[in-house]
């Protein structure tokens, strides 16, 4: 399966190096030790790194409730 191209995921540097099937992105996610999520919060850009896993196609990511990051994404915004 091949994931959508959008406007937020489309490599535009050096476009052919950009691979959006699930036989390349998922080996990646599964190795990675850390992720870095970012997001934005009254203007305020944040990234901050993490724990994450896959379960099929579920991302996972370690966070406390009480952390902005997780109540951000617990409220329905969007994360990168």
């Amino acid at each position: 399966m091949t994931f959508p191209k959008t406007k937020l995921n489309t490599v535009k540097r050096i476009p052919d190096r950009g691979y959006y099937d699930k036989e390349t992105i998922y080996p990646i996610i599964d190795e990675a030790l850390i992720s870095h999520v970012g997001f934005v919060e009254n203007r305020q850009p944040f990234v901050i790194p993490t724990l994450h896993a896959r379960d099929g196609d579920t991302l996972i990511l370690h966070g406390a409730k009480a952390s902005r990051m997780m109540k951000h994404i617990r409220d329905g915004n969007p994360v990168g």
